[in-house]
Order: structure tokens, then sequence, then C-alpha cells
């Protein structure tokens, strides 16, 4: 018995099965633990993932709320500096943005997707809140989710609209004609005063008849030698500033990204017709009521139920649009704007029409603008580098904005309304009477020409006459697009505050 205890055969199998069982268990130990490893790596970098998410979701959301803020804030300062000034208020002005700001947030994505990641689709569901009205705030939400792992993150934005800026009358002292520099008289009759900010005033031709004060002392004064005059001099007249409202670039530059206008709904034959707009145009002509892009038995009444933006808007000769702009104000973007000879647009409807033009402007001969309403339903706005010209017997009624351009108004035919004109000429020639017509260039000469007549009151840089022209000063008690400027809104590109991202447990 004792032989066999002492043997030690079979003692290096029970060795090396306890060798294999330990290195089994450190081998199962050392899988668990990178098993662990990864999982717990992997869902670090979905937790991870999950938040850029959110974050990417949240930064494309401020971008658009931004922009919608811009837009918005525009599309209101237009229409509250066109209420009578004594309905001017930043409290208003406050209350029709926030309105159609709020109304406007359903317009901004309520999720954000990207491509897939790790065979799962991430996605950040948004949510936008107003928090606070005074100061006004809103909270942006973003859950960025990725498979079954999600964070929070959210950013309050404070909207700063400002109080608006006070401006005076422009037209004071009565003046027929208020320059910034000289004033250089060669002929005809001006009922009013005639004055200048910093420069002279002089009278070169017979026939130069002033009904009223001399705004510059006498050694800033000359005439002919044999001209007798009785006029009183008051001295200088400060040129009022800031004349001109703010020209709308923004909805300008915002045109390249409006979707051109694709169909609209017409009466043709006595029947309602979805009509698709070749090349974005409307083209008014043929015989009776006129065709309208050729299709004939046109109704003549183009009703606008919503903005429309043209490449071309056209009238031919004797041809009669009417444009129903039902009971709000309506907007219509155009490239290129072309009546011919007597090419002829009304507007009805309780609302107002708002034309933007972007390139081009075209009216001629006998054409009508308006001609049956008032000039304070319609208002042009002319972004184009050529002249915008009146001539012939045309006749026209809005308040008009010129950015750059000239403007040429000739012929026999009129303008009613106010002309703000940023470009560097306003000529008024021929026989054309303008009567409630007043100009603000304040960086344009003004030439007065044949028997041309203005009933309102020019301000301008300079201002030359020739001929027989008259200059009747009358006081501006009409609504336009300046609206009486007791309180105004400017352009304003900085309009919000962000606060620090935070992410919400």
């Amino acid at each position: 018995m004792l032989k066999y205890i002492k043997q030690e055969k079979g003692y290096s199998l029970i060795l090396v099965v306890l060798l294999v069982a330990l290195i089994s268990i450190l081998g199962i130990s050392l899988l668990t633990l990178t098993s662990n490893s990864l999982k717990i790596s992997t869902s670090e970098r979905d937790d991870q993932s999950v938040f850029y998410i959110a974050e990417g979701g949240l930064n494309k959301t401020k971008k658009n709320f931004e922009q919608l803020v811009l837009t918005t804030y525009d599309e209101t300062r237009l229409i509250f500096n066109k209420l009578p000034a004594k309905e001017r208020t930043p409290e208003k002005f406050k209350a029709h943005f926030v309105n159609a700001f709020d109304s406007s947030l359903n317009t901004l994505p309520s999720s954000v997707t990207y491509e897939e990641q790790f065979k799962q689709n991430p996605i950040a569901e948004i949510t936008v809140d107003q928090v606070n009205l005074e100061p006004l705030q809103y909270k942006i939400n973003s859950v960025g989710t990725l498979g079954n792992k999600n964070r929070i993150v959210a950013q309050t934005i404070t909207i700063d609209l400002g109080n608006g800026t006070s401006t005076g009358s422009t037209f004071t002292n009565t003046s027929a004609i208020h320059a910034i520099k000289n004033i250089e008289l060669g002929g005809g009759t001006f009922n009013g005063d005639v004055v200048s900010d910093s420069g002279k005033i002089s009278i070169t031709q017979g026939g130069t008849n002033i009904k009223g004060k001399i705004g510059v002392t006498p050694e800033n004064f000359s005439k002919p030698s044999w001209m007798n005059i009785s006029n009183e001099f008051i001295g200088n007249i400060a040129f009022p500033e800031n004349i001109l409202p703010s020209f709308p670039e923004s909805l300008f530059s915002n045109l390249s990204s409006k979707p051109h206008t694709k169909s609209i709904q017409v009466t043709i034959d006595g029947k309602k017709t979805q009509l698709n707009l070749d090349n974005n145009s409307i083209k008014i002509d043929g015989g009776g009521n006129g065709n309208i892009n050729g299709v004939a038995k046109f109704s003549g009444v183009l009703p606008l139920t919503q903005d429309m933006y043209l490449k071309n808007f056209t009238v031919a000769s004797n041809r009669v649009l009417t444009i129903d702009v039902g009971d709000s104000d309506k907007n219509l973007y155009i490239d290129n704007f072309a009546f011919n000879e007597q090419g002829n647009f009304n507007i009805i409807g309780s609302g107002k029409l708002n034309i933007y033009i972007k390139d081009s402007f075209k009216f001629m001969g006998s054409s009508t603008m308006n001609n049956s309403g008032s000039f304070e339903n319609l208002n042009l706005y002319y972004n184009g580098s050529s002249n915008m010209e009146f001539a012939g017997d045309s006749r026209t009624k809005a308040s008009i904005y010129v950015k750059t351009a000239s403007i040429k108004i000739d012929g026999s035919g009129s303008i009613q309304g106010s002309i703000y004109s940023g470009g560097p000429s306003i000529s008024i020639g021929g026989g054309s009477f303008n009567h409630n017509t007043y100009i603000y260039a304040p960086n344009a000469e003004v030439k007065l020409s044949g028997s041309g007549t203005v009933i309102g009151g020019i301000m301008a840089y300079n201002v030359k006459s020739s001929g027989n022209p008259t200059v009747t000063y009358q006081k501006n008690s009409s609504s336009d697009i300046t609206s009486g400027e007791e309180i105004k809104y400017e352009e304003n590109d900085n309009l919000t505050i962000s606060n620090s991202m935070l992410e919400v447990e």
C-alpha cells in the first residue's frame, strides 16, 4: 500500500487539468472584462453622439429662427411705418411682431434628421416656445435620439425690437423748394419759400417769380442787376435728417430665394381656372377683355389671395388688368415690369398693393397705373439701375421709392403721390402735371423744365429750373410710405441675443 502512495504517476495530469481550468477562468474573465469595456465604450460613444445630434439640431434651428426673426421684423416694420402717425407706438409694433412671429413658428422644421449611424437613424426633435414677453424670449429645445438613447439641450434667445426712431415733419417753413446745396432758377413760378441748407440761391433768367421767402443770407443770393425783388430773406434753413424711409433691401436680397409663382387662379370664359404660368410670367394682350398668357376670354381680373413673385409682368396696348387685393395688403414681386403704350391696371379691394420691381421698369405712352384709385393704395419700390421713366400721357397714382436709379417725368402725364429717391437725378419737364406730389431726394439734382408742374414740394440736393415750370407748396396731409414719421422702425440685423446652451436633465 505504501508503495502506491509514494508513486507520483498521474499528478502531472491533475496539474495540467488545474492549469487548463485556471487559464480558462482567466480567459473567460478577460473576455467578460473586454465585453463589458466594449459595451461601456459603445454606450459612451452613443451617449456623446446623441449629445452632438441634439446640439446640431439646436444650432440649425437657431439659424432658421434668427432668419425668421429678421423676415418677420422687416414685414412688420413695412406695415407699421405706413400706419397713421398717431397709431404708431413701440407697444403696437411689438404686438404686431409677436402675433406674426408666433403664427410663423410652425414653418420651422419640427425635427432634424441625419444620415444612418451604426445602423441607426439619428434624429433631433425640436420645439420652440415663447417663455417670456418682457423681455421677449423664446426657448429652443432639441431632443437628440439614437436608438434607445436621448439627450436634451436647450437655449433661450432674447429678441430686442427696440423702440423705433422718432423723426419730425419733413416739409417745413412752407417751402416749395428746399435744397441742401444750390438752387439755380432760370425761369418759372415758385409759390412758397425757396430755401437752402448750406448753398446759394441764384436767379439767372427773367420770368422767374418767387412768391415766398428766400432761405439764404443776402450775400449768398444773386440775380440780374435789373431785377427788383421784395422777398424777405430768412437765412439758411437746416435740411431735415433721415427724410428717406429705409429701402427694403432685405426683401430684394431674399428675392433670389423666393420660389416664383407657378400658377394662378383666374376666371376664363366664366369658369375659375388654375392657369399654369409659362416662364413664371403674366402677359395681358389680345382682344376683348384681353388674353392672359395667350388664353382668350379672360375676365380681366387677377385676384391676389397671397403674395406673388413673377419674372415678367407685361400689359400690352389697349389692355386693362384689374388687380383684386381683397381685404388685406398684398405684395407683388416682379423682376421686369413693362406697360406698352396704353397698358393699364387698376386696383380693387380694401387692402394696399406693394410692388417690388427688381430689374427693369417700362411705362410708355398713355399707360395708366391705379388711375381710378388713390395713391395711398399703391406703393412701388424699384431696385433697378436703368432710369425710371414716366413719359407721354401716362398717369400714375402711387408712392414711389427708387433706390439708386434716376427718374424722368416728361410729356403731358402726371404722378400723384410721394417720390422717394436715393438716385442722382430727377427730371420734370414737358407739360407734366404732378399734384399731391412730394419729392424727397437728398442725393439728387432736380431739374425743372418746360411747363412741368409740381403741387406739393421738392426736397433735393440741388435744384435747377429752365423754361416756365411751376412749383406750388401744399401741406402734405396724406398717408404714404412714411406715414407721418413720428415713430418708424429702421432695418436692423442685430435683433437677437443668445444665452448659453444648457443640457436639460
